[in-house]
């Protein structure tokens, strides 16, 4: 994109620059009402390293176009064009100060989240025109001074709200930022936003306006220069609102340069802030002082009641007939600082020109490079910093969500029924078959049931990931080598300890060296069962097409065993038992059951070859393993079972990469 058209036929601009003195005064104020013994915790070093993280930033953009392409047929109605192409941002321009607190208004759809992203560089595709921070055009590597506040709460609310802020502030914090300095800052942030009172409280159970708090908390740890909001007092009750923008109100006094979307502000809310840009249709209608917004609509034969929220006048003005919105981005573009001479000057003097894009427009009190340097690394942390930090989180996360109340005592009745069915069995010919579909029970439901909780996995926790990897806080490589790492010995626990119960219960084979050798069986078929709900998971990241996916898989990989039909077509077997894990389960278990040379009795009838016509009426457990077929060895068994376990676990990293890189992550 050439940057010499989008700088001719412009304007000057006229900004508002914020009374820093009066700023100072009024930070001074502040911090003589609250403690101070939380900001002296951060050592001076780390004062200034966090300092130096934000330096105070101008935006600006000019003429920014946004235009989509969608299928024909997802119109309502249908199209008959293949692609019909769609204006989300029309020409729109603006500058945003430090200390300005900026509200983007207007009616559902009309581009203030499209215009909000794009200027946070989370939406570029199909963008034109130009944006500034400060003197030097928009690089995602821009990224690290901006923060990003989304109008979903989206956390993993099992954790508390200080270990929310904890994990976020180690993760996202520099790695010359020492760990005392890292908490100190969460301190900060607690008594900043008003959460003392809930900070040991799950976010679960705390109240919207917390977790906004907590929601905006989390973005302000990084002391980020710029923070876009989308609807932050969306579903806040009116006060809870009113003290979410006062505390905006105090960061953009410090310095800070603030944008938000609101939809239908009360009207202390609506004057508290400094600039109002109106948007409808994807086009400005509106760009000035929100207490010369009623004057401006006046000069265009729109005026508003007497004892009038401003703020719901503009809104019911800007939803009504096409007509009327066509009449006020006319009027806009008619009355917009121009050269032209007949430009109406009756309501321009109620608007903020729009930048044109000379140097004079561009320049910053504070002259900084805000490029990263290319030795600098693109995380805040290391590969393996990153994973001790999500290890540890990840931890504590399954820990809660395994060892429920529900899952214990599911644990403990599973265990109570298998030992029950299967009490004491006698080393008898005609408990073959009962030692054998106890082995198959039992591979089927702890793999089983952890494999469904690895479907789950990827589709619960996609929307806190993909936020945390869009403000840059981590590896997705970290994140997935931090989670089979805290994971793996948690999901093993219930298993271990039911087996180790039930084992004695059934008498399966007395030797306790075979005991260790099925318990490994076991929990090595839990671990592939785990990794295929994964990759099926990973694969698709929606929870029902995942589902079916992993029901369907489970079902053949049961039946290709060969347990419940003898039958099946010898071409479809041939191949299909082999890929299951349940053959390899199921081969090394019952092997494990009747190695060594425990003594067996032969019943009456007997219906196996080793008691026919045997005249001492018994036979040695191994002889068994001749009798159900079991052709391959313990050691085969198990090393098949530990490569399906790392190949699935290698596919379901590359499922989940290819499904970020599919969403435009990487």
């Amino acid at each position: 994109m050439s940057s010499s058209s989008n700088v001719t036929n412009h304007i000057n601009v006229a900004v508002i620059e914020p009374d820093f003195e009066t700023n100072m005064k009024y930070n001074d104020d502040i911090s003589k009402q609250r403690p101070t013994s939380i900001r002296t915790q951060l050592s001076f070093e780390g004062m200034r390293i966090l300092e130096d993280l934000s330096p105070q930033i101008t935006i600006t953009f000019q003429n920014v176009c946004k235009i989509i392409n969608i299928p024909g047929k997802m119109m309502d109605p249908p199209s008959k064009e293949k692609i019909v192409q769609r204006t989300l941002l029309d020409n729109v321009s603006g500058q945003v100060h430090p200390g300005q607190l900026v509200a983007l208004m207007g009616p559902s759809g009309c581009g203030k989240t499209t215009l909000l992203n794009t200027l946070a560089g989370r939406s570029l595709n199909g963008v034109t025109g130009n944006i500034w921070l400060n003197h030097q055009r928009y690089e995602k590597s821009m990224k690290r001074i901006l923060a990003y506040v989304l109008q979903e709460d989206i956390f993993f609310e099992n954790l508390t709200v200080k270990q929310q802020l904890t994990y976020t502030a180690l993760l996202r914090l520099p790695n010359n930022l020492t760990r005392k300095d890292k908490l100190a800052q969460v301190e900060q942030i607690i008594e900043q936003l008003h959460l003392q009172n809930c900070v040991n409280t799950p976010i679960l159970l705390i109240s919207g306006g917390q977790k906004r708090r907590v929601n905006i908390g989390t973005e302000l740890l990084t002391n980020p220069s710029v923070i876009f909001l989308d609807e932050p007092t969306s579903g806040l009750d009116s006060t809870s609102a009113v003290t979410l923008v006062r505390i905006l109100r105090e960061l953009a006094l410090k310095g800070k340069t603030i944008v938000m979307s609101i939809h239908q502000p009360s009207s202390q809310i609506f004057h508290s802030f400094d600039q109002l840009i109106l948007l409808a249709d994807a086009k400005t209608i509106f760009m000035g002082k929100p207490s010369n917004a009623l004057d401006y609509f006046a000069t265009l034969g729109h005026h508003a009641p007497l004892q009038y929220n401003p703020a719901d006048f503009i809104m019911d003005l800007v939803n009504q007939d096409k007509e009327i919105r066509e009449e006020l981005k006319e009027a806009y573009v008619q009355n917009k600082s121009s050269n032209n001479v007949q430009c109406s000057t009756e309501g321009q003097k109620y608007l903020i020109d729009e930048p044109n894009g000379k140097e004079i427009d561009l320049i910053n009190k504070y002259p900084i490079n805000l490029m990263s340097n290319k030795n600098e690394s693109k995380w805040p942390i290391g590969f393996f910093a990153q994973t001790w930090v999500l290890f540890s989180r990840n931890w504590i996360l399954t820990s809660k969500s395994q060892f429920t109340k529900l899952n214990c005592i599911q644990a403990v009745f599973i265990t109570i029924i298998f030992g029950l069915f299967w009490l004491r069995m006698k080393y008898h010919e005609n408990t073959l078959q009962d030692r054998s579909s106890f082995i198959f029970f039992l591979l089927i439901f702890w793999p089983l049931e952890i494999c469904f909780g690895g479907v789950l996995s990827f589709p619960r926790e996609t929307s806190v990931i993909n936020k945390e990897r869009a403000s840059g806080s981590f590896r997705l490589s970290a994140y997935y080598f931090a989670k089979c790492l805290s994971e793996t010995p948690i999901k093993l626990v219930l298993p271990a300890i039911s087996l180790t119960i039930m084992y004695w219960m059934v008498n399966v084979n007395s030797n306790f060296a075979n005991f260790l050798g099925i318990l490994c069986f076991l929990l090595m078929s839990v671990l592939v069962a785990e990794s295929v709900g994964l990759f099926f998971g990973a694969l698709f990241q929606d929870l029902g097409r995942a589902w079916v996916a992993c029901n369907v898989s489970a079902l053949g990989f049961l039946l290709a065993v060969g347990y419940f039909s003898h039958s099946t077509p010898y071409w479809l077997t041939v191949w299909v038992k082999w890929i299951s894990f349940f053959t390899y389960a199921y081969n090394g278990c019952m092997q494990l059951q009747f190695m060594g040379e425990r003594t067996y009795q032969c019943t009456d009838g007997a219906y196996i070859d080793m008691c026919k016509n045997n005249m001492n009426g018994t036979f040695i457990s191994n002889e068994a393993i001749k009798y159900f077929n079991l052709d391959l060895n313990v050691g085969f068994n198990f090393l098949v079972l530990f490569g399906m376990f790392i190949v699935y676990r290698i596919a379901a990293y590359i499922a989940l990469r290819f499904s970020n890189i599919r969403q435009g992550r990487t």
